[in-house]
């Protein structure tokens, strides 16, 4: 079968062994960038398992994009994690920290 974009692939190499990817974009003759119910990177055409099923996907696709023909296909998708975010809370401590350490450092004044 040949690696080309919107193919539905299994992963057979790595910590996503056993899950379902898409081709997004194919980049030489043995890389492609796949995703899915995969993190989305350039994965070896040899650690893949091609399918018989073909997405109808643009190159380049968004996550989205691949979500959603994933589901056209019948292949439950996974959700993913959002993504992470600094909390406020931290930055606050910081702050809070800076001042304790700034009263620390003044000398009283003598009378």
């Amino acid at each position: 079968m040949v690696a080309e974009v919107g193919r539905l692939a299994v992963k057979i190499a790595g910590r996503d062994a056993g899950k379902e990817c898409v081709i997004v974009k194919v980049v030489d003759k043995n890389f492609v960038l796949v995703d899915g119910n995969t993190r989305r990177r350039k994965c070896n055409i040899d650690h893949l398992q091609l399918l018989g099923q073909k997405a109808q996907i643009k190159e380049g696709a968004s996550h989205e994009e691949v979500a959603k023909a994933l589901e056209g296909l019948g292949v439950k998708t996974e959700k993913k994690a959002a993504p992470r975010v600094k909390k406020e809370v931290k930055a606050e401590a910081k702050e809070a920290k800076s001042e304790k350490k700034e009263t620390k450092t003044k000398k009283p004044e003598k009378k």
